[in-house]
């Protein structure tokens, strides 16, 4: 975020009062991942939510009861690895 700028910065916050109307914008396909317990949890699940309400193709996927950085914590965990394949099913089906 630039100096000085507020949490409404279009980079921080793309449905604050400066940000584009992103309904015109032609976003690729996205991933949004988030752990069940990630204290901005709340506020991802509200933007992906927003986002699919324009009509974009965006995925979301929760995994509960983690927390943020669970697949970068320990990366040669279980659930890294269901993490891996979310994004690889993902890359998949989005390939063009």
């Amino acid at each position: 975020m630039p100096k000085g700028e507020t949490r409404d910065h279009p980079i921080v916050n793309p449905f604050g009062p400066n940000s584009p109307n992103l309904e015109k914008v032609a976003l690729d396909p996205m991933l949004v991942i988030v752990g069940g317990n990630e204290i901005l949890k709340d506020r991802v699940e509200n933007y992906a939510k927003r986002l699919k309400e324009m009509g974009k193709k965006i995925e979301y996927v929760e995994f509960e009861g983690k927390e943020h950085g669970f697949f970068t914590n320990d990366p040669h965990s279980e659930i890294s690895y269901q993490v891996l394949q979310v994004i690889q099913r993902f890359m998949l089906e989005n390939s063009y």
